[in-house]
């Protein structure tokens, strides 16, 4: 029987930026990512993504709503399901960061997709092809998010 991995995450706002943090460690060390993590037994969606904000930031957040559900593979073995919300933390917000980052930043999404998501990004893990495939997931949800905001 096979199983899947199930991720969950979330863009999180203040104001017209998104915060994003630094991987310290893991296959994804050095890359730029928004807080999330594996969800875990027992836990809703919305629970896990609170709870990884919480354990990776110590901010709380308002206005958790459901944005994205996507496909990508954890590993070459198992297949994974990655959830996607967006919220907002409050206008003076700062990140207190845990030891599985080494930097955070608010930035505006166009910024975040332009610089960490972009073409030569893409291309320079095509060599990876589970890293390929995680980057380019995540460029889509970050897409679509830019093309929500058009939209207001």
């Amino acid at each position: 029987m096979n199983r899947f991995h199930v991720h969950v995450d979330a863009l999180v706002s203040r104001g017209q930026e998104i915060l994003i943090m630094k991987r310290a460690m893991g296959v994804m060390t050095g890359a730029w990512y928004v807080p999330g993590g594996s969800l875990e037994p027992g836990e809703s969606p919305e629970e896990g993504a609170r709870r990884e904000i919480r354990e990776e930031t110590d901010l709380e957040v308002s206005n958790v709503r459901l944005f994205r559900a996507w496909h990508y593979r954890q590993d070459a073995d198992t297949p994974a399901v990655g959830i996607t919300f967006v919220c907002d933390a409050a206008p003076d917000a700062e990140p207190r960061i845990n030891e599985e980052h080494s930097a955070a930043r608010w930035v505006g999404p166009e910024y975040y997709r332009d610089r960490f998501l972009n073409d030569d990004v893409l291309a320079s893990l095509e060599g990876n092809p589970i890293a390929h495939e995680l980057a380019s997931a995540v460029r889509a949800v970050v897409d679509g998010y830019i093309a929500g905001l058009d939209d207001t």
